[in-house]
């Protein structure tokens, strides 16, 4: 499971992350400004670079605050 901590623009990332090709995320749920998602893949850390570049490379990602972990 993959956890994004962001304030703002939440349904904005749930949105961008369940679009992304490279693997299947899942929205799991919410907590506080943590949002969780499953993700069918083995390596982790691609799985996490690839959100956040997906995330970044949006209009509004460029310039939100957020952290993406393992959770």
């Amino acid at each position: 499971m993959i956890k994004i901590s962001c304030p703002m623009k939440q349904d904005f990332i749930i949105e961008t992350v369940e679009g992304i090709d490279k693997y299947k995320y899942t929205f799991e749920k919410k907590e506080g400004i943590n949002l969780f998602f499953a993700v069918d893949a083995q390596d982790m850390d691609d799985a996490i670079a690839t959100m956040k570049a997906a995330i970044k490379a949006t209009e509004i990602g460029s310039v939100l605050y957020f952290s993406v972990s393992v959770a």
